[in-house]
């Protein structure tokens, strides 16, 4: 079955992919595809991109940050578009084969597993030589319109992008949309309903990805601010209306770094 897409705002095109959300964004006729999936998802991305791109191919992949959810088909796609991998500079150690992010999952993996086992998952985090990082406060390359935010905490370089024309925010995972297992805005039960029933919710990053809990908490409150019109996660039903911004600030309000004290 041939995937679909959904234009939630102008030009801004989702698509939902196994477990993962991926953005190609027209931003005055240059194509820029927002993070890439996970490992395997480069024939679908291909086949959208070619049926939207004029030329059949992006300017350049930006990645919101270099997990394998969000980077997987990074190289596959770069070598065959011929395009540049965009990456916030602070997550340039994460993708070069050097370090692993400072998250509870490699914690837990060090104490388990020798250090050559470590050392050679660090390696395999290696995007490549068409990776271009670049500095978040120069904006986003390729993007006119659009504001690059960091929004740290999730990964230590990760970013955000946001369009003020219209208020459309693409939060990759300083905001999910859908309800999962955070520190921030999942505690109790009720996060565990919602999952059954498929309902979207607004919460923090994932538990045992995430590197910085009170600067992610932080990063929450800079979204918030923006008052989106338009909320586009990492993972979950993109949100749009005029209930996303006080849904948002309400999440910021919940999750503030003194409610974190003691944590």
């Amino acid at each position: 079955m041939r995937a679909r897409t959904f234009e939630i705002a102008r030009g801004v095109h989702w698509l939902p992919m196994r477990g993962a959300n991926v953005y190609l964004v027209d931003s005055g006729g240059s194509w820029v595809l927002i993070d890439a999936g996970y490992p395997g998802s480069a024939a679908t991305i291909e086949g959208v991109v070619g049926r939207l791109c004029r030329g059949g191919r992006p300017r350049s992949i930006l990645l919101t940050h270099g997990h394998p959810d969000h980077a997987g088909a990074a190289v596959r796609l770069a070598a065959d578009w011929d395009v540049p991998i965009l990456l916030p500079e602070g997550e340039a150690p994460f993708v070069n084969g050097t370090s692993l992010y400072p998250e509870p999952l490699v914690f837990w993996l060090a104490r388990l597993l020798p250090r050559r086992a470590m050392e050679a998952l660090a390696r395999g985090s290696d995007l490549g030589g068409d990776v271009r990082p670049f500095d978040p406060q120069t904006g986003a390359p390729g993007m006119p319109d659009w504001t690059v935010v960091a929004t740290p905490g999730h990964t230590p370089g990760h970013v955000a992008l946001f369009r003020p024309g219209d208020r459309t925010l693409i939060s990759g995972d300083a905001v999910l949309t859908l309800a999962w297992h955070s520190r921030l805005g999942s505690r109790g039960v009720g996060w565990l309903w919602d999952l059954a029933r498929c309902r979207p919710r607004l919460c923090g990053p994932p538990t045992v990805f995430t590197c910085d809990w009170r600067a992610a908490a932080t990063s929450i409150a800079t979204l918030a601010d923006l008052e989106p019109w338009v909320l586009a996660a990492g993972h979950g039903v993109p949100l749009a209306g005029r209930h996303v911004a006080p849904a948002l600030r309400d999440l910021a309000s919940r999750v503030s770094p003194p409610s974190l004290a003691g944590d």
